[in-house]
């Protein structure tokens, strides 16, 4: 069955044009066309659609507003805003509601390539409910400290970018949702980004200011004590698994662009932990049980509770934002690299040799026999990096030695 995607716009010759642009991908694509957030509220109420397009600028109901509609009715449907509006407190009120904003003018191999992905890694989360939860996010929780600190930091004449970046780093959501304003068009940013500091100097202390203050783009948890506790100590843990890869890729020599996708990957890795902990906190108590009590690795234990797996939502959220392959990727098989099939040394294999020596108290080759999701020793001997683990290892008591 073909994916049904809906266009918004109220400008007959946008629409027309869309419709010859795209009229190949009638046979890969179910495709409607609306004229107006009324007529796309009615074509929704008659049947699923798994991506809705829309402009921004409307006559009533805007873009912003109508996805906002669509993430409260239809949680599950993928959202994207094409537009050349470009003033900035109409994109503001996009950045929750749009996984993605797409300007105008947008080639239209920009625009398939953005849909294509975004089935492509929705069919990969095979829980209906998991897909309503991942695409229904707007924002995702901060430790109430971390939230604190960035609040009185922005509160400051005297902050600077790097000071901001350096609040920012400590937090997986803020890393995730900054990133995510970097890897789409909301600002007009000519690249996509991998680097929190250069994603925070692009966008400017006054917008980062403005997103917390204003629009209410960051937010801090407020939930029951031991998922506070989890969620800091999954930012620890994330940390760490970004700054050893990022550190593994500059000993190897590999580029800087793949130095700073490991980070990030790593960093983002349990991004798809932390909205299950934050959303279902007793069903991911239920999780930990089943690892305690069944010795299940971490992937069987979520899947049973959930139909997904930590890794499984995180790329799916990260693709939605627009997040480049590389990162995507990383995180989805951080703890599959295998079927991955890359050859090479890249952020895949970084960020799971890094999430495992985050994850033992010290390296012993002898103790190597361990599930392949924590350490897949057959990946790694393909890759013939398998006897550097010691000598990455040692890296990662540098780190620590050095305070980090």
């Amino acid at each position: 069955m073909r994916p049904r995607i809906l266009f918004v716009d109220d400008d007959p010759r946008v629409q027309q044009g869309l419709g010859r642009t795209l009229r190949y991908m009638r046979e890969r694509w179910d495709m409607a066309f609306a004229d107006g957030p009324e007529t796309a509220i009615n074509a929704l109420a008659q049947g699923p659609f798994e991506v809705v397009v829309t402009d921004m600028r409307m006559a009533g109901m805007d873009g912003a507003d109508l996805l906002g509609w669509v993430r409260e009715r239809h949680p599950e449907v993928v959202r994207i805003i094409l537009s050349g509006y470009s003033d900035k407190e109409a994109v503001f009120r996009t950045v929750g509601p749009a996984h993605q904003y797409l300007a105008k003018p947008c080639e239209h191999e920009v625009l398939i390539q953005t849909i294509d992905r975004a089935l492509t890694l929705r069919r990969k989360v095979a829980s209906e409910e998991v897909r309503s939860l991942v695409a229904g996010v707007e924002t995702l929780p901060s430790p109430p400290a971390h939230f604190a600190e960035l609040i009185q930091a922005l509160d400051s004449p005297t902050s600077s970018a790097a000071s901001i970046a350096a609040i920012m780093s400590r937090d997986v959501a803020m890393v995730a949702q900054t990133l995510k304003l970097t890897n789409s068009a909301y600002f007009g940013l000519p690249v996509k980004v991998d680097s929190l500091m250069h994603a925070v100097q692009l966008l400017g202390v006054e917008t980062i200011r403005n997103l917390a203050l204003v629009v209410g783009f960051f937010r801090d948890y407020v939930g029951d004590a031991d998922t506070l506790g989890r969620m800091n100590t999954l930012s620890r843990r994330s940390l760490s698994i970004g700054e050893l890869a990022a550190a593994i890729a500059r000993q190897e020599g590999l580029p800087g662009s793949v130095t700073r996708q490991a980070e990030a990957a790593g960093v983002l890795s349990h991004v798809g932990t932390l909205l299950l902990m934050a959303r279902w906190p007793e069903r991911f108590g239920r999780a930990i049980e089943l690892l305690e009590r069944e010795g299940l690795g971490v992937a069987d234990a979520e899947f049973r509770v959930f139909g997904s797996t930590h890794a499984e939502i995180g790329a799916y959220l990260l693709g939605l934002w627009g997040f480049t392959d590389p990162i995507v990727e990383a995180v989805a098989y951080h703890h599959s690299p295998s079927e991955h099939g890359s050859g090479e040394l890249g952020p895949v294999a970084l960020v799971h040799a890094a999430q495992y020596l985050c994850r033992v108290r010290s390296f012993d080759p002898s103790e190597l026999d361990v599930p392949t999701s924590m350490l897949d020793v057959g990946y790694l001997t393909r890759l013939g990096v398998l006897d550097r683990l010691a000598r990455w290892a040692a890296i990662k008591q540098d780190l620590r030695g050095g305070g980090q």
